[in-house]
């Protein structure tokens, strides 16, 4: 027994280094930029270049510069998972940019699809730009904006709408509530998911859970397993079973071998069956979502 306690600080210890070797320091800080709303910070270390809003230790976005395509954080790879669900999305919305991977990744997996950014910080739009290689074309467009206010005027629908906008470890409430995901709801085509990058805190993830089947009914999630991300997808219409899911992965990687995304093996090691919440669980409204002290309720 003595000994497995000391292999296991050994490995603790050993995992507290390399950890404390690849978080950027200010040394690393190749640019700094205070917009309206935050502080964005760029760093590069180790081959990585990361954007990070509020400070240092927040994790927004990164890029491997020697393989564009490597997710270097888990969580944008499980929102890929949303591949599954959707066979050949023709719209597709993603709210929040951070430094275009997960744009980047889906115009990789679907060339033909015209792709709609929301960014409501203009700063974060010209770091994308500058140092992550973030740029329309034809099929691609930018809109400057709250999401929610823009969601709501547009007529628009989406076969894919991925909901990616923390700021800093900060949620915008706003963009969590019954209200908020209703309008979701009506924005998205006949088949068409929403995929959101949410928290695995106990506290919200109950809260989140009990306003997507309120407004969705059943959903899916992923739990992340080296972070504290969880990936929520849902439908209007229904979702269609874990096989089916599992098996469009599968055949998407065969047929159109996406760079650097196991799809299938993803789903293998997050899907997770069965969500559950408490009964009597309330959901999220605009009249009340304390969603920042939620994520933090340990």
């Amino acid at each position: 027994m003595k000994r497995f306690i000391i292999f296991v600080t050994a490995i603790i210890f050993s995992l507290a280094i390399v950890f404390l070797y690849l978080l950027p320091t200010s040394a690393d800080v190749i640019d700094e930029k205070e917009s309206p709303y935050q502080t964005i910070f760029i760093s590069e270390a180790n081959g990585i270049r990361r954007m990070h809003v509020g400070s240092l230790l927040d994790r927004s976005s990164a890029m491997d510069l020697k393989d564009p395509y490597r997710h270097v954080y888990e969580y944008t790879a499980m929102m890929m998972l949303v591949s599954g669900y959707v066979d050949a999305p023709k719209k597709i919305l993603v709210v929040g940019l951070g430094g275009g991977t997960v744009t980047r990744t889906l115009r990789m997996i679907y060339p033909d699809a015209e792709i709609t950014n929301v960014e409501f910080d203009p700063e974060i739009v010209a770091m994308a730009r500058q140092y992550f290689g973030y740029a329309e074309d034809a099929k691609m467009k930018l809109v400057v904006e709250d999401a929610r206010r823009w969601l709501r005027r547009t007529t628009e629908q989406f076969d894919m709408i991925l909901l990616d906008a923390y700021h800093g470890g900060y949620i915008p409430f706003h963009l969590t509530t019954r209200e908020f995901l209703g309008i979701v709801r009506e924005r998205l085509s006949q088949g068409g998911v929403v995929c959101s990058n949410t928290w695995i805190s106990q506290a919200l993830a109950d809260r989140e859970s009990a306003t997507y089947h309120a407004v969705f009914g059943g959903f899916h999630h992923y739990i992340g397993k080296l972070s504290t991300n969880r990936i929520v997808v849902a439908a209007p219409g229904g979702l269609p079973s874990p096989e089916v899911v599992r098996n469009r992965l599968a055949e998407l990687e065969a047929t159109r071998k996406p760079q650097r995304l196991d799809l299938k093996g993803m789903f293998e090691n997050h899907f997770a069956p069965n969500p559950t919440w408490p009964d009597g669980t309330k959901v999220l409204t605009d009249d009340y979502a304390p969603v920042n002290l939620l994520k933090d309720d340990t």
